[in-house]
């Protein structure tokens, strides 16, 4: 098995979620990061800080960054001009920032290519351009793009969908890679997690490919068959972590601290010597408590207010008619003594306020997740909220990736909305550890096969273009 080690630049990078997958691989380092969010690229560079050869970082907006400033970052960090081996981001897709493109291009020395203007009057599309235009700059072998499915059926010149033909045409017949594109389910690559994400993969060295599926739905016996491992479950994620304290005071701690022992998935993200930090959730008000201990695990708000109302009728009918009042003054009379929660006749998003299943996946993790009536965020039998660190786990991070939650202070990791918020918006390194190993494979093929010259390879592009 090849040792050999590739380069990544990650842009949009976040807190490291996929250079994390991609330095745990064994087979990248990683040389670049680029992203605006002061904590986010904070928690980036600390978890790199023990890298052979950490990367250059640069904090500023992808539109205002000069191509030359990334090349100039590179080079320092040992990657020629043509060199990078693989390119990755996540740009979005809508609701970019209102300045006018012509200073954004004005400022950041865009060059132009042909496709450019099937995107540029649309505003909105700035970043994904952006990271084209990037693209087309540093020439790597590999250019991946992840984001969300719904940016396969983005609208655009009126026909859903649209935005990514776009992309794929730019890719294909401007910058001349080979693409593949898929939706993927993140529980078939070993997360916790029912996530799927769009991932496109260009190959400028052969044909693109997404690397094979690890795991596979437990009820799917002919995969399971195949080889495939099950789906892990929330029990094997995050069941050997105690209850977390008030503040983040384990953290640091012996690995004592951890309760029983470990599923075979817990002891892969058991990467630290000592116990981890993150481990804290926020404090909830006394009307989410009296919502989440009525809910049972891994059941919808539907079902369970369904459930709660049957219940409540019945206690509404025996004191309507052992008082001989009306339904609706039995009804303010319970609510009022506390027995009938009005908030079970309302109407909310199927997954709010829900608990986690011990014996299923999480829904997908989102930046929004210390807000439990933003969906499946519940700890599935203790009245609160999951911690950072089961968040993590449930994203695939492993137990030494520590998040820092000020920019000033590299001991700060409890402030539960900013680390949820980096945590939700990552890619799972799972995920980003599969895609690293199957993209490094090609690379060892190519480099174990007969290389072409440059001009060789210039001379198929034209030709691919034509």
């Amino acid at each position: 098995m090849s040792t050999k080690k590739y380069t990544l630049a990650e842009f949009f990078c976040g807190c490291g979620g996929t250079s994390r997958g991609f330095t745990r691989s064994g087979r990248f380092n990683v040389a670049f990061g680029n992203d605006v969010k002061n904590e986010a690229l904070k928690t980036f560079e600390f978890n790199h800080r023990h890298d052979d050869v950490p990367p250059a970082t640069i904090r500023e907006d992808i539109r205002l960054l000069d191509v030359g400033s990334i090349h100039n970052a590179l080079k320092e960090r040992g990657v020629a001009k043509g060199d990078l081996d693989c390119m990755i981001g996540g740009p979005p897709c809508q609701g970019f920032s209102q300045l006018r493109r012509n200073e954004h291009r004005e400022e950041g020395k865009i060059v132009k290519f042909t496709g450019y203007s099937q995107l540029a009057h649309d505003p909105r599309n700035d970043l994904v351009l952006r990271y084209l235009e990037v693209a087309e700059a540093l020439r790597p072998k590999f250019l991946v793009i992840e984001n969300v499915p719904q940016m396969l059926n983005h609208g655009f010149d009126g026909r859903l969908g649209r935005l990514s033909e776009i992309v794929i045409q730019m890719l294909e017949k401007d910058l001349g890679y080979k693409v593949e594109v898929a939706v993927v389910n993140c529980a078939d690559y070993g997360v916790p997690q029912l996530r799927e994400r769009a991932i496109f993969i260009a190959s400028s060295v052969g044909p693109a490919s997404l690397p094979k599926r690890t795991h596979a739905d437990p009820k799917d016996k002919t995969l399971l068959d195949s080889g495939r491992k099950p789906w892990v479950t929330v029990s094997e994620a995050i069941s050997d972590l105690p209850p977390p304290l008030v503040e983040d005071s384990l953290g640091g701690g012996p690995l004592s601290h951890y309760a029983g022992d470990p599923s075979a998935y817990a002891q892969l993200m058991r990467s630290s010597e000592a116990f981890p930090f993150n481990h804290v959730t926020r404090s909830y008000k006394q009307q989410v408590l009296n919502i989440i201990k009525e809910m049972r695990p891994g059941q919808t708000w539907d079902a369970e207010s369904a459930r709660m109302r049957t219940k409540y009728e019945r206690a509404i009918t025996r004191r309507a008619n052992a008082k001989n009042i009306s339904h609706d003054r039995a009804r303010s009379e319970l609510e009022q003594a506390g027995v009938v929660n009005p908030v079970f006749y309302r109407d909310y998003y199927w997954s709010a306020y829900t608990r986690l299943a011990w014996d299923a996946q999480a829904l997908t993790i989102t930046a929004n997740a210390n807000f439990l009536g933003s969906g499946r965020f519940s700890h599935p039998t203790e009245l609160r909220g999951i911690t950072m660190r089961e968040a993590a786990r449930l994203q695939s991070f492993d137990d030494d990736f520590r998040f820092v939650t000020s920019m000033n202070d590299d001991q700060s990791t409890d402030k539960i909305g900013i680390g949820m918020d980096m945590i939700g918006e990552a890619v799972p390194p799972n995920l980003s550890q599969a895609i690293a190993l199957h993209l490094a494979s090609q690379l060892d093929q190519r480099s174990a096969g007969t290389k072409v010259t440059a001009k060789e390879m210039t001379t198929q592009k034209h030709k691919e273009k034509a």
